[in-house]
């Protein structure tokens, strides 16, 4: 039997039709929206076949990765590192390869990731700044890093630079730089924030098909 994107989670049915809705403008109908869910959980190998197919899958995949995550309640074991999909010791963000073949944009994919596990996230400390990305298979590949700024208001912005070239990062946005590298020797200064407890600095980070993904909407 072929295996889907929605395979991995056994419990689709139980997402609230208005938090996918609230990942998609413009606003699908809700009974559509009740339709698509139910066919997915009936059928969750089916590939999606136009653009609107993609956005919703994408909604529904940020939910179900949300109600599968880590949670404060259960024991300590899976807060170190037993979930499939977010290791928090190792600050990775754990994505199954097979995940492509349904979502072939590899940048929308993490930033599924990211909406799912790391946006609202209350930090139990400043390593929490920055994330590995490892795509999972028999052999694991590190293909970039997320780095979550944080800034103190609207006004904060970055400036990080990278290969001789400087990138500005303004809070709210999001932003991904291309780095192919293994490791990628950065540094940055921030105006009106601060990353890894400091506002400049300079360190090495993991490269890789994906790059460095630089989310600023955390304040």
């Amino acid at each position: 039997m072929p295996v889907g994107l929605f395979d991995s989670f056994d419990n689709l049915d139980q997402i609230n039709i208005a938090d996918i809705a609230r990942w998609l403008k413009p606003v699908p109908n809700e009974i559509q929206l009740e339709n698509y869910l139910a066919n997915r959980v009936l059928y969750p190998q089916i590939v999606p076949t136009t653009a609107l197919d993609m956005k919703i899958d994408l909604a529904i995949l940020r939910e179900a990765l949300k109600i599968n995550g880590p949670k404060l309640s259960q024991n300590q074991n899976s807060l170190l590192g037993d979930n499939p999909f977010l290791n928090i010791t190792l600050r990775k963000v754990l994505i199954p390869e097979r995940f492509i073949s349904f979502v072939p944009d590899l940048v929308s994919l993490t930033w599924g990731f990211v909406d799912a596990f790391l946006i609202d996230r209350q930090r139990k400390d400043y390593f929490e700044d920055l994330w590995t990305v490892t795509l999972i298979n028999q052999s694991d590949e590190i293909i970039g890093s997320i780095i979550l700024p944080q800034f103190k208001d609207k006004q904060g912005s970055m400036d990080l630079k990278l290969e001789g070239k400087t990138y500005q990062i303004k809070s709210g946005s999001l932003t991904v730089i291309p780095c192919l590298k293994g490791r990628c020797e950065i540094s940055y200064i921030l105006t009106g924030g601060k990353i890894l407890g400091k506002n400049e600095a300079a360190l090495e980070i993991s490269g890789g098909r994906l790059g460095l993904m630089i989310d600023g909407r955390s304040t």
